[in-house]
């Protein structure tokens, strides 16, 4: 389910079962359209209810969805929310810095708690007024 922000705070996407890949899609490109029109570049994925993406969903994130999200030239904070026990395998397979990952656009940093996310957003968010 995605939701968009009334507030302007950021996309809300809540994974509560493994989404099948043309949903997962539909929901990121009816937000991508809306993020064109609106100043939004904070997002919270939680994931939590299903451990992660499956690989389909990961691949076409990487390879069609963030391109599109750079094109619009601006960076974007993605808080990724995962259950404690994805958390600490993806702590053991990557390290602690391979749970943050950064170019010059999208910025995405994982988290075990959806307080913890959104303020981690809430600081980014700041950040960009300054």
């Amino acid at each position: 389910m995605v939701s968009l922000p009334d507030s302007g705070e950021w996309v809300n996407v809540v994974c509560t079962k493994a989404p099948d890949l043309e949903s997962f899609k539909e929901g990121l490109l009816k937000a991508l359209e809306y993020i064109r029109e609106q100043p939004v570049y904070t997002w919270l994925l939680d994931l939590r209810a299903i451990e992660g993406l499956g690989e389909r969903e990961e691949t076409w994130v990487q390879v069609q969805f963030f391109p599109q999200l750079m094109m619009l030239g601006h960076e974007h904070y993605f808080a990724i929310v995962v259950s404690e026990s994805c958390y600490q395998d993806l702590l053991q397979d990557v390290g602690i810095y391979g749970l943050k990952s950064y170019n010059s656009f999208i910025i995405i940093n994982t988290f075990c708690h959806v307080a913890d996310a959104e303020l981690w957003l809430r600081n980014q968010r700041l950040s960009e007024v300054s």
